[in-house]
């Protein structure tokens, strides 16, 4: 299998459908399905083999290599047999925002469209929001195929923009509509600046409480701790904002160089509690690390008591390894590899 350089995870998956790096061995069937859709394709003419073969040899051949390619294609499986393919395409990594693309076997249209690009859609974003932290994606699309368009809506996808009598059709110029979904989550690393953000985190009440340590802390010894974390290189603080740039909460990693191991912790911010945001900030947190950490081990030591945490990292991957005495307090332990 191919792999993108961009890319830490190379699959996506969600049951029996997964989008895997584009595969040579599927080019004349999407050369096929293109040329029977190319009514709502910005494609002039048919492909031809020789067409498909020299865009899949100096087009597609070198987007694995390139640090930020303008597209990032995969091929659409049901298990392992290919029926789709789409990507990121027309990429900004200024602005980290790109256009969808797919587009399913032709066959599958008429009862299975909707379900497809649903599941789809799912994917990419995994890819857009997850692995590469993608501010937006969008579509762009003719007014061709109106089925489509409650499609993305379902799937929070909102109208950003119609531009009128875009596109010349048959001789009559069509509207094309944009649809936009934003990545509700960023994340960035803390800064010096954090300290007083951190020092509130760390006080609050619900937090002491389900710490290890429930006792207040003092902001003198608050900035000492503060200021050497972020200078250890042992010590990922990452800080998770929503799309207003206002912070969620932070995950910070202290890690065993030497064992391969580093241990989690997280908190959120008190107006974001009960939105079930814990398990999909420690998903993203972990893909983060294990970007540059493809080999270790993270560690979760957690309350017995705390069924809330407990299920928040079994929601992002981690799974029980052991219950025991943690300084003094009964624990439990959870752990996440990369796989």
């Amino acid at each position: 299998m191919r792999k993108y350089a961009i890319l830490h995870t190379q699959i996506f998956s969600s049951g029996k459908y997964s989008i895997v790096p584009l595969r040579d061995e599927d080019k004349y069937d999407i050369m096929k399905w293109r040329n029977e859709q190319i009514y709502h394709l910005r494609q002039n003419e048919p492909l031809t083999i020789e067409k498909q073969e020299w865009y899949f040899s100096n087009v597609v051949a070198h987007l694995f290599e390139q640090e930020k390619p303008t597209q990032i294609l995969f091929s659409y499986l049901e298990n392992d047999v290919c029926i789709g393919y789409g990507g990121l395409v027309h990429i900004n990594w200024v602005d980290k925002n790109a256009e969808i693309s797919f587009i399913i076997n032709t066959a599958l249209e008429k009862d299975f469209f909707e379900f497809h690009w649903t599941t789809y859609l799912s994917l990419i974003e995994k890819v857009a929001f997850e692995e590469l932290n993608f501010h937006k994606i969008y579509t762009y699309s003719f007014n061709l195929r109106p089925h489509l368009y409650p499609i993305l809506q379902k799937n929070n996808y909102h109208q950003e923009a119609m531009l009128h009598n875009h596109c010349l059709f048959e001789g009559k110029f069509k509207d094309v509509f944009f649809h936009a979904k934003f990545n509700l989550i960023n994340i960035r690393n803390a800064r010096e600046d954090d300290l007083l953000l951190y020092f509130d985190w760390t006080n609050d009440e619900g937090v002491r409480k389900q710490s290890f340590n429930s006792e207040p802390i003092v902001l003198e010894n608050h900035e000492k701790w503060f200021h050497k974390k972020l200078a250890d290189p042992n010590c990922l603080m990452l800080v998770f904002e929503d799309a207003q740039q206002v912070p969620i909460g932070q995950v910070r990693f202290e890690s065993n160089e030497e064992q391969k191991i580093s241990v989690i912790g997280i908190s959120l911010d008190k107006n974001f509690r009960g939105q079930k945001l814990a398990g999909k900030i420690l998903a993203l947190a972990s893909t983060w690390f294990f970007k540059e950490n493809p080999d270790y081990t993270i560690q979760a030591f957690i309350k017995a008591e705390n069924k809330g945490s407990i299920n928040a990292f079994s929601k992002a991957g981690f799974t029980f390894e052991k219950s025991l005495d943690y300084q003094g307090i009964d624990s439990v332990l959870y752990t996440r590899t990369n796989r």
